[in-house]
């Protein structure tokens, strides 16, 4: 067997680097198709009446986190001023 360095490869054909990918079908559930841009009214209240039965997620985040900005430097002077009343100088 001999190396042949002096000669370069021959191109790929383009046959041999097709991959078959068996396809399926999307059976996820699809949202319902927005109503006619015509009508702002019923756009605004199909997304209204489609967001309203879903659990607010986003507020109960944006309530923990605001508790814990408030809450922690609340509960700091709070543990200080007892400290500075129960500790006579």
């Amino acid at each position: 067997m001999t190396n042949e360095f002096a000669r370069l490869p021959g191109r790929p054909r383009p046959e041999d680097l097709v991959v078959e990918v068996p396809a399926f079908e999307d059976d996820r559930p699809q949202p319902e198709p927005a109503p006619p841009a015509a009508a702002p009214e019923l756009v605004a209240a199909t997304e209204f009446a489609r967001s309203s039965h879903t659990a607010p997620t986003i507020r109960r985040t944006q309530m923990r986190a605001g508790a814990w900005i408030a809450g922690v430097p609340i509960a700091v002077l709070a543990v200080v001023a007892v400290v500075q009343i129960l500790l006579p100088r």
